[in-house]
């Protein structure tokens, strides 16, 4: 089994777009949206409906009163200002679990417990498997919510054989993203012909370098700047980058997109064209 990551400097580059397309040419497969904080893969994907199973992946405070002597250490230690007086009490939405709180309250009247912090589930969709996830708001933890349900899409394609695992990842290069990275075979890298642009693509291919992961650049809309496209993938190509090619703006995307469809399922276009061949050679040097 391959596994193959999307990632991108940031959001709206197409990157879950591309996401849903390779899902489509890699089908049966199983795929994963790893960008839990805003996942939206499920949207042209349409899993079926699937018992959720939850995430607990911190914990809050809270002061019992009958314990509680009003001796303010809780208010003292606090960094987030999550303790409220009068009578002392916390303020959920402020804390931030670190439980400096219970270790300082010598009368033990804090209690320390654990809070939901999202779900998970997998379920078939019509290219295969499809393993999703969501914070509740607010929430952080998010890169162990990303590592437990990749490490379940994982079993779930060995599971059923699948060739191919498809992950879409969350932009930047933040926690989500490292525990995304595990035992990932390729990266693709969706970038724009902008300055902002090539600067994303430069510190995902530092942080792929230090993983030593193979990584592979697509320019999504190249021909807004042909210029900046140009220099982007002599960049790509100097750090030793795969190039799978130029995909054109085209105005079918969208329509496509609110279908709730992959990209190239309801007809071909340039921009489908030219991720079917960006799918060819990436799939090309995995066998390799």
């Amino acid at each position: 089994m391959k596994q193959v990551l999307i990632l991108s400097g940031k959001g709206g580059t197409g990157k879950t777009t591309l996401a849903g397309a390779f899902v489509r040419l890699a089908a049966p497969c199983v795929c994963a949206d790893c960008d839990v904080d805003a996942a939206d893969l499920h949207i042209i994907l349409s899993p079926a409906p699937a018992e959720r199973s939850n995430f607990y992946g911190g914990k809050k405070a809270s002061i019992d009163q009958a314990k509680c002597v009003s001796c303010g250490r809780c208010l003292e230690v606090c960094r987030f200002d999550a303790v409220v007086p009068s009578p002392f009490r916390i303020n959920e939405t402020s804390c931030e679990g670190c439980g400096v709180c219970v270790w300082n309250c010598q009368a033990g009247a804090i209690n320390f417990k654990e809070v939901l912090s999202g779900t998970r589930a997998i379920s078939g969709c019509r290219f295969g498997n499809f393993a999703g996830a969501r914070l509740e708001p607010g929430e952080a933890n998010s890169g162990k919510l990303v590592a437990l349900l990749k490490t379940e899409a994982v079993k779930a394609a060995e599971a059923v054989g699948a060739e191919f695992l498809i992950l879409d990842g969350s932009p930047g290069i933040g926690c989500p993203v490292l525990a995304s990275l595990g035992g990932v075979n390729a990266v693709v890298i969706v970038a724009e012909p902008t300055i902002s642009g090539r600067h994303d693509f430069l510190r995902l291919a530092e942080l792929l370098r230090q993983q030593k992961i193979m990584g592979f650049l697509l320019v999504n809309k190249w021909d807004l700047n042909e210029e900046e496209t140009e220099t982007l993938e002599k960049t790509a190509s100097g750090l030793g980058f795969g190039l799978l090619g130029r995909v054109p703006f085209d105005t079918w995307v969208v329509k496509t997109l609110l279908d709730r469809k992959t990209l190239g399922e309801d007809g071909t276009g340039p921009a489908a064209e030219a991720v079917e061949k960006a799918w060819e050679i990436l799939k090309a040097k995995l066998e390799n």
